[in-house]
């Protein structure tokens, strides 16, 4: 075995090694395996086919895109199963590690092609292949924080999810093309002025990518800020609308009040007259005002909106709702986050309910302070069939409704430090949320 011959294609096999730092960092807060095991695999995994490739190519004398290209589909099972986000998102991270290494080593073509030019092997020389792996290393440490920061803030972004079927395609047909246009031989690249023009130009391409990144996480952002601007707006209508209820009840109050007099001499002339008909056809209208009489959830406005908002949806569906929520003005959450939370769980929960018969349509709710640093949230419900609590805590289907929004809710929860528990149990769905006040700063609501 030619062992020189063995580490050129070793170096060259090596371009794997930066290529799978480029695909797993994106998606390795979303891992389905713990870390010891996905680190043992793939050390074991990347020695495996960089020693292994390197002895078969060279006792094959076959390049190694022979070996590599064929091992891609594989590749991508393994990744598959390793990282919990949807086909089309891994898709994209997965291609983009191939767009990105491809381009190292088409660039380091150009820029080595004279080193190659008495190279007989179908395999770099060990300066070149050393050259191609200091090439795609920088170009990780270019993307750095695109890697480790803006793709899995878009990748934890809902407004995006299903925009990825389309976005997957872009790193994909680039990686496709990148690899086409790797000359096939030295003697090609040093026609003319064409490596010194393509040296030039091909630096282009990365600085665009980049900044097309950029540009998709900006959007990603401005869609961020407009979905919690139409939940700001939301919540605003909703303590309007409570505020307008109030408003009216007490109006309503306060001349039932002024006319009590009246109310209690009429009342006395019925007695009299023994007239009890008539006393009950009078009563009728009193009675049920004051039945539907206002009543004051929580504390806090904000809050007491959403909840007057869904206790009306569920009395509206004949689902009887139990609230217990003790929570002031000064929440360790921003509002419209506890909103965001709370709404998305209530609404899953009278969803859940509205299927069932009887007595089974109810949701019991639960919010209140551990202490001054921490909020604790209970809601569960009955739900009819079956839901099955996927890698990622999170209910797999949602059926019932429960799936709506969780995604969101386990975002923001995670935002504040905090927990989130979902067990199905005897039919029972229940949701426990724990979320912290932020050291650095107090999340206080806005002064009214």
């Amino acid at each position: 075995m030619n062992f020189s011959l063995m580490l050129r294609y070793f170096t060259e096999l090596a371009m794997i090694i930066p290529a799978a730092a480029i695909a797993i960092i994106p998606v390795y807060r979303f891992r389905r395996v713990n870390k010891p095991f996905l680190f043992c695999s793939l050390a074991i995994l990347l020695s495996f086919f960089t020693i292994g490739g390197a002895a078969l190519c060279s006792i094959m004398r076959i390049p190694t895109n022979t070996l590599l290209f064929p091992s891609m589909a594989t590749l991508f099972i393994i990744y598959h199963f390793c990282f919990e986000l949807s086909v089309f998102k891994k898709i994209f991270a997965f291609a983009n590690s191939v767009f990105l290494c491809g381009f190292a080593t088409t660039y380091n073509t150009f820029l080595t092609a004279p080193l190659e030019l008495k190279n007989t092997y179908n395999v770099y020389t060990q300066l070149s292949g050393t050259i191609c792996l200091g090439v795609a290393s920088s170009i990780g440490v270019v993307f750095a924080r695109t890697l480790f920061k803006k793709i899995p803030d878009m990748f934890d972004n809902e407004s995006l999810d299903q925009a990825w079927r389309v976005l997957s395609i872009a790193p994909v047909v680039g990686a496709v093309v990148i690899i086409w246009i790797n000359p096939v031989s030295a003697e090609n690249v040093m026609t003319g002025r064409l490596r010194k023009i393509c040296i030039v130009t091909f630096l282009n391409i990365p600085l665009i990518t980049l900044f097309l990144f950029h540009i998709l996480w900006w959007l990603s952002n401005k869609l961020t800020e407009r979905a919690e601007m139409e939940r700001s707006l939301d919540l605003f209508q909703m303590e309007e609308n409570q505020y307008r209820k109030t408003r009216r009840y007490l109006q309503e109050s306060s001349q039932l009040r002024h006319d009590f007099r009246q109310h209690i001499l009429l009342i006395n002339e019925y007695l009299k007259k023994g007239q009890t008909d008539k006393l009950n056809e009078y009563l009728a209208p009193l009675v049920e005002h004051i039945s539907q009489s206002h009543k004051i959830l929580c504390e806090n406005q904000a809050v007491d909106a959403i909840a007057s908002h869904y206790d009306e949806v569920a009395k509206s569906l004949e689902i009887a709702i139990n609230w217990s929520i003790d929570l002031g003005d000064d929440l360790p959450v921003k509002e419209s986050d506890m909103c965001a939370v709370m709404g998305n769980l209530v609404e899953n929960a009278i969803r859940a309910a509205s299927e069932l018969d009887g007595d089974n349509r109810l949701v019991n709710v639960r919010i209140g302070m551990l202490n001054p640093k921490t909020l604790v949230l209970s809601i569960y419900n009955p739900y009819r069939g079956r839901i099955e609590i996927g890698r990622n805590d999170l209910p797999i289907t949602n059926k019932d409704g429960h799936g709506i929004g969780l995604h969101s809710v386990q975002n923001i929860v995670k935002r504040y430090k905090g927990s989130m528990v979902i067990e199905t149990h005897n039919g029972i769905f229940n949701v426990s949320i724990l979320m912290y006040r932020p050291e650095q700063e107090a999340v206080t609501s806005p002064a009214r």
